[in-house]
Protein backbone atom coordinates (compact mmCIF):
# COMPACT_ATOMS: atom_id res chain seq x y z
CA UNK A 1 0.00 0.00 0.00
CA UNK A 2 1.42 3.72 -0.79
CA UNK A 3 1.41 5.77 2.44
CA UNK A 4 -1.12 2.99 4.62
CA UNK A 5 -0.94 5.50 7.14
CA UNK A 6 -2.57 8.37 5.31
CA UNK A 7 -5.72 9.67 6.35
CA UNK A 8 -8.76 8.28 3.93
CA UNK A 9 -11.42 9.96 2.45
CA UNK A 10 -15.19 8.54 1.78
CA UNK A 11 -14.44 6.98 -0.98
CA UNK A 12 -10.63 6.57 -0.41
CA UNK A 13 -11.80 4.39 2.48
CA UNK A 14 -13.51 2.35 -0.46
CA UNK A 15 -10.55 1.65 -2.31
CA UNK A 16 -8.23 0.69 0.00
CA UNK A 17 -10.92 -1.76 1.52
CA UNK A 18 -10.63 -3.67 -1.92
CA UNK A 19 -7.21 -3.27 -2.19
CA UNK A 20 -6.95 -5.23 0.62
CA UNK A 21 -9.43 -8.04 -0.10
CA UNK A 22 -8.03 -8.34 -3.35
CA UNK A 23 -4.22 -8.50 -2.64
CA UNK A 24 -4.81 -11.38 0.14
CA UNK A 25 -8.03 -12.70 -1.33
CA UNK A 26 -6.74 -16.23 -0.28
CA UNK A 27 -6.23 -15.33 3.21
CA UNK A 28 -9.74 -13.57 4.11
CA UNK A 29 -11.70 -16.07 1.94
CA UNK A 30 -9.73 -19.40 4.50
CA UNK A 31 -10.66 -17.00 7.78
CA UNK A 32 -14.37 -17.07 6.01
CA UNK A 33 -14.16 -20.44 5.06
CA UNK A 34 -14.13 -22.05 8.72
CA UNK A 35 -16.67 -19.24 9.71
CA UNK A 36 -19.34 -20.45 7.28
CA UNK A 37 -18.97 -24.02 8.83
CA UNK A 38 -21.11 -23.53 11.31
CA UNK A 39 -23.57 -21.55 9.18
CA UNK A 40 -23.71 -24.77 6.49
CA UNK A 41 -24.39 -26.91 9.79
CA UNK A 42 -27.36 -25.26 10.76
CA UNK A 43 -28.92 -24.52 6.97
CA UNK A 44 -28.45 -28.33 6.16
CA UNK A 45 -29.86 -29.45 9.85
CA UNK A 46 -33.13 -26.71 8.68
CA UNK A 47 -33.06 -28.40 5.29
CA UNK A 48 -33.39 -31.55 6.47
CA UNK A 49 -36.09 -30.37 8.98
CA UNK A 50 -37.86 -29.28 6.37
CA UNK A 51 -38.08 -31.52 4.27
CA UNK A 52 -38.52 -34.29 6.98
CA UNK A 53 -41.72 -32.20 7.88
CA UNK A 54 -42.93 -32.09 4.66
CA UNK A 55 -42.34 -36.11 4.15
CA UNK A 56 -44.01 -36.98 7.11
CA UNK A 57 -47.17 -34.83 6.65
CA UNK A 58 -47.00 -32.48 9.58
CA UNK A 59 -45.51 -29.32 7.58
CA UNK A 60 -49.31 -27.57 7.88
CA UNK A 61 -49.55 -28.52 11.16
CA UNK A 62 -48.51 -25.59 13.38
CA UNK A 63 -47.75 -28.01 16.47
CA UNK A 64 -45.30 -30.15 14.96
CA UNK A 65 -43.00 -27.46 13.69
CA UNK A 66 -40.87 -28.37 16.60
CA UNK A 67 -40.81 -31.74 17.18
CA UNK A 68 -40.09 -31.83 20.61
CA UNK A 69 -36.98 -29.84 22.77
CA UNK A 70 -34.36 -31.87 20.98
CA UNK A 71 -34.55 -29.32 18.06
CA UNK A 72 -34.81 -26.11 20.31
CA UNK A 73 -31.29 -27.55 21.87
CA UNK A 74 -29.96 -28.01 18.59
CA UNK A 75 -30.82 -25.11 17.06
CA UNK A 76 -29.54 -23.14 20.21
CA UNK A 77 -26.16 -25.14 20.03
CA UNK A 78 -25.46 -24.35 16.63
CA UNK A 79 -26.62 -20.40 16.85
CA UNK A 80 -24.45 -20.16 19.52
CA UNK A 81 -21.50 -21.98 17.66
CA UNK A 82 -22.44 -19.78 14.70
CA UNK A 83 -22.25 -16.44 16.93
CA UNK A 84 -18.78 -17.52 17.89
CA UNK A 85 -17.58 -18.54 14.56
CA UNK A 86 -18.40 -14.97 13.60
CA UNK A 87 -16.94 -12.97 16.29
CA UNK A 88 -13.81 -15.08 15.55
CA UNK A 89 -13.66 -14.32 12.57
CA UNK A 90 -14.08 -10.65 12.57
CA UNK A 91 -11.02 -10.72 15.01
CA UNK A 92 -9.16 -12.93 12.65
CA UNK A 93 -9.62 -10.37 9.53
CA UNK A 94 -8.88 -7.71 11.93
CA UNK A 95 -5.60 -9.32 12.83
CA UNK A 96 -5.00 -9.75 9.42
CA UNK A 97 -5.67 -5.99 8.50
CA UNK A 98 -3.27 -5.07 11.27
CA UNK A 99 -0.43 -7.08 10.08
CA UNK A 100 -0.84 -6.07 6.46
CA UNK A 101 -0.77 -1.89 7.68
CA UNK A 102 2.76 -2.86 8.80
CA UNK A 103 3.67 -4.87 6.03
CA UNK A 104 3.86 -8.15 7.52
CA UNK A 105 2.04 -11.22 5.54
CA UNK A 106 -0.23 -13.02 8.25
CA UNK A 107 -1.51 -16.49 8.06
CA UNK A 108 -4.83 -17.65 7.84
CA UNK A 109 -4.10 -19.84 11.50
CA UNK A 110 -2.56 -17.55 12.96
CA UNK A 111 -4.97 -14.96 12.53
CA UNK A 112 -8.12 -17.52 13.93
CA UNK A 113 -5.41 -18.12 16.98
CA UNK A 114 -4.78 -14.60 17.86
CA UNK A 115 -8.25 -14.44 17.58
CA UNK A 116 -9.49 -17.24 19.42
CA UNK A 117 -7.31 -15.27 22.68
CA UNK A 118 -10.24 -12.62 22.43
CA UNK A 119 -12.83 -14.95 21.71
CA UNK A 120 -14.77 -14.19 25.00
CA UNK A 121 -14.61 -10.33 25.51
CA UNK A 122 -15.42 -10.06 21.33
CA UNK A 123 -18.27 -12.30 22.09
CA UNK A 124 -19.53 -10.46 25.29
CA UNK A 125 -18.92 -7.27 23.39
CA UNK A 126 -21.29 -8.84 20.31
CA UNK A 127 -23.67 -9.60 23.16
CA UNK A 128 -23.73 -6.76 24.65
CA UNK A 129 -24.08 -4.64 20.89
CA UNK A 130 -26.83 -6.66 19.77
CA UNK A 131 -29.06 -7.00 22.96
CA UNK A 132 -28.90 -2.87 22.79
CA UNK A 133 -30.36 -2.25 19.47
CA UNK A 134 -32.80 -5.88 20.12
CA UNK A 135 -33.98 -4.16 23.51
CA UNK A 136 -34.60 -0.98 21.17
CA UNK A 137 -36.45 -3.13 18.53
CA UNK A 138 -38.54 -4.74 21.35
CA UNK A 139 -39.83 -1.41 22.95
CA UNK A 140 -41.11 -0.66 19.43
CA UNK A 141 -42.76 -3.94 19.03
CA UNK A 142 -45.09 -3.55 22.55
CA UNK A 143 -45.58 -0.15 20.87
CA UNK A 144 -46.56 -1.48 17.81
CA UNK A 145 -49.30 -4.02 20.01
CA UNK A 146 -50.46 -0.96 21.86
CA UNK A 147 -51.47 0.80 18.47
CA UNK A 148 -52.73 -2.35 17.29
CA UNK A 149 -55.13 -2.45 20.34
CA UNK A 150 -56.23 1.31 20.08
CA UNK A 151 -56.26 2.01 16.58
CA UNK A 152 -56.38 6.00 17.26
CA UNK A 153 -54.84 8.74 15.21
CA UNK A 154 -53.56 10.03 17.78
CA UNK A 155 -51.71 6.21 18.59
CA UNK A 156 -50.93 6.52 14.45
CA UNK A 157 -48.72 9.72 15.55
CA UNK A 158 -46.92 8.76 18.53
CA UNK A 159 -46.56 5.06 16.17
CA UNK A 160 -44.82 7.50 13.31
CA UNK A 161 -42.89 9.46 16.30
CA UNK A 162 -41.57 6.53 17.95
CA UNK A 163 -40.18 4.85 14.94
CA UNK A 164 -38.60 8.15 13.75
CA UNK A 165 -36.90 8.19 17.41
CA UNK A 166 -36.51 4.58 17.23
CA UNK A 167 -34.64 4.27 14.00
CA UNK A 168 -32.25 7.88 15.03
CA UNK A 169 -31.56 6.22 18.23
CA UNK A 170 -30.73 2.43 17.39
CA UNK A 171 -28.23 4.09 14.54
CA UNK A 172 -26.43 6.39 16.45
CA UNK A 173 -26.29 3.58 19.23
CA UNK A 174 -24.72 1.13 16.71
CA UNK A 175 -22.24 4.09 15.10
CA UNK A 176 -20.96 4.09 18.37
CA UNK A 177 -20.48 0.57 19.01
CA UNK A 178 -19.47 -0.23 15.46
CA UNK A 179 -15.53 -0.69 16.42
CA UNK A 180 -15.58 -2.65 19.38
CA UNK A 181 -14.19 -5.78 17.56
CA UNK A 182 -11.81 -3.84 15.95
CA UNK A 183 -10.32 -1.84 19.37
CA UNK A 184 -10.40 -5.23 21.21
CA UNK A 185 -8.49 -6.80 18.56
CA UNK A 186 -6.41 -3.83 18.33
CA UNK A 187 -5.34 -2.53 21.53
CA UNK A 188 -5.68 -5.80 23.78
CA UNK A 189 -8.66 -5.12 26.23
CA UNK A 190 -8.99 -8.19 28.35
CA UNK A 191 -13.27 -6.91 28.77
CA UNK A 192 -15.91 -5.83 26.43
CA UNK A 193 -16.49 -2.75 28.62
CA UNK A 194 -13.08 -1.24 27.97
CA UNK A 195 -13.59 -1.98 23.88
CA UNK A 196 -17.34 -0.29 24.01
CA UNK A 197 -15.76 2.61 25.84
CA UNK A 198 -12.93 3.20 23.18
CA UNK A 199 -15.27 2.52 20.45
CA UNK A 200 -17.56 5.08 21.46
CA UNK A 201 -14.30 7.79 21.94
CA UNK A 202 -13.48 7.33 18.36
CA UNK A 203 -17.20 7.48 17.12
CA UNK A 204 -17.57 11.08 18.73
CA UNK A 205 -18.07 13.27 15.38
CA UNK A 206 -17.57 10.79 12.90
CA UNK A 207 -21.15 9.17 13.51
CA UNK A 208 -22.07 10.12 9.93
CA UNK A 209 -18.73 8.91 7.78
CA UNK A 210 -19.53 5.46 9.68
CA UNK A 211 -22.89 4.82 9.04
CA UNK A 212 -22.83 6.95 5.51
CA UNK A 213 -19.62 3.91 4.75
CA UNK A 214 -21.44 0.91 6.00
CA UNK A 215 -25.05 1.54 4.42
CA UNK A 216 -23.30 2.45 1.21
CA UNK A 217 -21.64 -1.04 2.19
CA UNK A 218 -24.92 -2.35 2.65
CA UNK A 219 -26.79 -0.97 -0.48
CA UNK A 220 -23.78 -2.46 -2.77
CA UNK A 221 -24.32 -6.07 -1.58
CA UNK A 222 -28.16 -5.47 -2.36
CA UNK A 223 -28.03 -4.54 -5.47
CA UNK A 224 -25.20 -7.70 -6.87
CA UNK A 225 -28.16 -9.62 -4.60
CA UNK A 226 -30.91 -8.67 -6.78
CA UNK A 227 -28.33 -9.04 -9.85
CA UNK A 228 -27.40 -12.44 -8.96
CA UNK A 229 -31.39 -13.37 -8.05
CA UNK A 230 -32.30 -12.09 -11.38
CA UNK A 231 -29.88 -13.25 -13.52
CA UNK A 232 -29.89 -16.76 -12.61
CA UNK A 233 -32.58 -17.16 -9.48
CA UNK A 234 -34.98 -20.10 -10.50
CA UNK A 235 -37.65 -18.51 -7.92
CA UNK A 236 -37.45 -22.15 -5.78
CA UNK A 237 -36.56 -21.88 -1.92
CA UNK A 238 -34.57 -25.29 -1.98
CA UNK A 239 -33.17 -24.72 -5.42
CA UNK A 240 -29.72 -25.75 -5.59
CA UNK A 241 -29.01 -22.74 -7.78
CA UNK A 242 -30.79 -19.85 -5.53
CA UNK A 243 -28.95 -21.50 -2.51
CA UNK A 244 -25.71 -20.73 -4.24
CA UNK A 245 -26.63 -17.47 -5.30
CA UNK A 246 -27.30 -16.73 -1.50
CA UNK A 247 -24.65 -17.90 -0.15
CA UNK A 248 -22.06 -15.79 -2.41
CA UNK A 249 -23.09 -12.95 -1.37
CA UNK A 250 -22.61 -13.47 2.47
CA UNK A 251 -19.27 -14.89 1.53
CA UNK A 252 -17.86 -12.12 0.06
CA UNK A 253 -20.34 -9.23 2.31
CA UNK A 254 -18.50 -10.56 5.64
CA UNK A 255 -14.83 -10.49 5.19
CA UNK A 256 -15.52 -6.91 3.12
CA UNK A 257 -17.37 -5.64 5.91
CA UNK A 258 -15.02 -7.06 8.76
CA UNK A 259 -11.80 -5.27 6.61
CA UNK A 260 -14.24 -1.43 6.37
CA UNK A 261 -14.64 -1.85 9.84
CA UNK A 262 -11.20 -2.28 10.45
CA UNK A 263 -10.18 0.41 8.14
CA UNK A 264 -12.43 2.77 9.67
CA UNK A 265 -10.99 1.80 12.88
CA UNK A 266 -7.25 2.87 11.84
CA UNK A 267 -8.19 5.89 9.76
CA UNK A 268 -9.72 7.59 12.72
CA UNK A 269 -7.05 6.43 15.17
CA UNK A 270 -4.42 8.20 11.79
CA UNK A 271 -6.78 10.88 11.77
CA UNK A 272 -6.97 11.91 15.50
CA UNK A 273 -4.17 10.62 17.27
CA UNK A 274 -1.54 10.61 14.23
CA UNK A 275 -1.05 6.67 14.84
CA UNK A 276 2.08 5.42 12.46
CA UNK A 277 3.92 2.11 11.99
CA UNK A 278 5.56 2.72 15.17
CA UNK A 279 2.53 2.84 17.49
CA UNK A 280 0.31 -0.09 15.83
CA UNK A 281 3.44 -2.19 15.53
CA UNK A 282 3.22 -1.99 19.37
CA UNK A 283 0.09 -2.35 20.35
CA UNK A 284 0.46 -5.35 18.47
CA UNK A 285 3.52 -6.43 20.18
CA UNK A 286 2.36 -5.41 23.17
CA UNK A 287 -0.68 -8.14 22.50
CA UNK A 288 1.59 -11.14 22.10
CA UNK A 289 3.42 -10.45 25.04
CA UNK A 290 2.16 -11.91 28.36
CA UNK A 291 1.28 -9.75 30.78
CA UNK A 292 4.48 -10.19 33.44
CA UNK A 293 7.03 -9.48 30.24
CA UNK A 294 5.03 -6.85 28.87
CA UNK A 295 6.83 -3.93 30.48
CA UNK A 296 9.94 -5.84 31.60
CA UNK A 297 13.18 -5.35 31.01
CA UNK A 298 14.60 -8.98 29.34
CA UNK A 299 17.73 -8.69 30.36
CA UNK A 300 18.25 -11.40 33.02
CA UNK A 301 21.61 -9.43 34.69
CA UNK A 302 19.81 -6.00 34.80
CA UNK A 303 16.34 -7.41 36.88
CA UNK A 304 17.14 -8.51 40.51
CA UNK A 305 14.90 -11.56 41.92
CA UNK A 306 12.52 -8.94 44.22
CA UNK A 307 11.35 -7.03 41.04
CA UNK A 308 11.46 -6.05 37.42
CA UNK A 309 12.50 -3.20 36.08
CA UNK A 310 10.24 -0.95 33.39
CA UNK A 311 10.89 -0.11 29.74
CA UNK A 312 10.00 3.36 30.17
CA UNK A 313 12.55 3.53 32.92
CA UNK A 314 15.98 5.79 31.27
CA UNK A 315 18.56 5.08 33.38
CA UNK A 316 20.83 7.38 31.18
CA UNK A 317 18.87 10.29 32.44
CA UNK A 318 19.59 9.39 36.02
CA UNK A 319 23.29 8.44 35.27
CA UNK A 320 23.10 12.07 33.62
CA UNK A 321 22.17 13.44 36.98
CA UNK A 322 24.40 11.58 39.10
CA UNK A 323 27.17 12.92 37.49
CA UNK A 324 25.87 16.77 37.37
CA UNK A 325 24.98 16.26 41.12
CA UNK A 326 29.27 14.60 41.80
CA UNK A 327 30.45 17.99 39.23
CA UNK A 328 28.68 20.35 41.53
CA UNK A 329 29.53 18.75 44.80
CA UNK A 330 33.06 18.62 43.66
CA UNK A 331 33.23 22.26 42.74
CA UNK A 332 31.24 23.71 46.04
Amino acid sequence: MDEPFGYLTFGGTFRRSLALLFDRFDLYMAITAVVMIPFVLIFASALVWFVWLLLDGHFYSPEDYIDGPLAFVVFGVESFVYALATVIGQGAITHAVTKVYIGEQPEWLACLKAAWKRKWSLFCACALVEGMIFLGILLMSVFVFVMDVFPTFVMFLLFILASIVTVVGVAYLYSGLLLVSPSIMTEGFSGPIKGIKRSWELSNGSRCYLICVLLSLGFCMLLVYAFLINMFGSGYIVSPVDIVVRIIPMTLYFPLRSIIQTVLYLNLRIGRESMNHEVLSGDLMANNASPESRFANSNPDAISHDSSIDYRHVPLMEDADNDMATTITSTV
